[in-house]
């Protein structure tokens, strides 16, 4: 008997351990397939408008009317990239706008850091009162001080020195004050005042950052003699590589795209941002595309908005890796 039940006896005990094995792994698989399904969903979700407009700027402009061509075009054609290249006046404005959009963003470093560190660091009687207010220009959108902002540029007056002395002479205060719209300067004072695009954002950056160095740094640092600006440049910098690299990139792409400020203030010289945001307009006004009908617009339209994203990309594309690493240090997340 004992041999007759032993082959049934292992074949119960074989389904009881694959039971066994299903139960103890279907939740570690089904999350699984689950977060791949996410992942691959929400990069579907984040590169659609990557690959709509890459699919359009490349195609003929014949394919937009054919029902049958949705992704792959029926020929890859560079001749709208070249009018979009023509027509955004394509290397000076990148220069141009590179040049607005580097400056910018070391001075916001130097201001924003500088900011950060001295919030985190130091007892102010109004440090709690800095913050909120740094938070604020975080929450407040820029269309609601935009006009004091703009009158503070185009009358600008350092210390209100101007303001004095039209006040004491009588003379006009338009004769005195200097006019920094349609140049680059407003770009520089307000990012060197710490109060360009999302510096508030960068100043919370740094000082959260610079709230978790270790004390003993700096007192170390005072103990051979280091003043506190030589603490700040020779000590907390060089540890501070985490949040300069993250707030570099915030502060390039958000120069890059920003319009709206480009707008006002400096109107018809402005950035390639708002070449982008009236490109319809000089699309239209383009004879050699105007003939080829809506359809022939729309695909320079794509492929300008493509020659738009590629500097920010390539960049981001090239420092993702640091970017990813350095992010979970700043206390942006978490």
């Amino acid at each position: 008997m004992a041999k007759t039940n032993t082959p049934a006896i292992g074949k119960e005990s074989r389904l009881k351990s694959a039971s066994y094995q299903v139960k103890r792994h279907a939740p570690g698989i089904l999350y699984g397939i689950f977060r791949y399904a996410f992942i691959i969903g929400m990069a579907y979700v984040l590169l659609y408008p990557i690959l709509v407009m890459l699919t359009r700027a490349i195609r003929p402009a014949d394919d937009l009317s054919n029902p049958s061509i949705v992704w792959i075009p029926s020929g890859v054609t560079w001749e709208n990239l070249q009018k979009a290249w023509q027509m955004l006046q394509y290397p000076s404005k990148v220069l141009f706008t590179g040049r607005i959009v580097m400056i910018s963003t070391v001075l916001s470093l130097i201001s924003c850091s500088m900011a950060g560190y001295a919030l985190a660091r130091y007892r102010m009687k109004f440090g709690p009162l800095c913050v909120g207010l740094a938070i604020l220009t975080i929450v407040v959108p820029m269309q609601t001080y935009i006009i004091p902002l703009f009158t503070s540029m185009r009358y600008f007056s350092p210390f209100g020195i101007s303001n004095l002395i039209s006040a004491i002479t009588g003379i006009p205060l338009d004769n005195l004050a200097i006019n920094l719209t349609r140049t680059e300067w407003c770009y520089y004072v307000t990012a060197a005042l710490g109060s360009g695009l999302r510096s508030g954002l960068f100043i919370v950056v740094f000082m959260n950052f610079f709230k978790g160095m270790p004390k003993e740094l700096e007192d170390a640092a005072r103990v051979d003699g280091c003043s506190e600006a030589r603490t700040f440049v020779q000590v907390m910098v060089p540890n501070a590589g985490a949040p300069f690299l993250v707030v570099t990139l915030f502060s390039i792409v958000w120069y890059w795209n920003d319009y709206y400020f480009a707008q006002i203030m400096m109107g018809e010289r402005g950035i390639l941002a708002t070449q982008i945001s009236v490109i319809k307009s000089i699309v239209r006004g383009t004879s050699s595309v105007t003939s080829g009908g809506d359809n022939a617009q729309t695909v320079v339209v794509f492929a300008a908005a493509m020659l738009f994203i590629i500097p920010p990309l390539a960049l981001y594309l090239y420092l993702q890796k640091f970017f990813v690493q350095s992010i979970e240090r700043t206390g942006i997340v978490g």
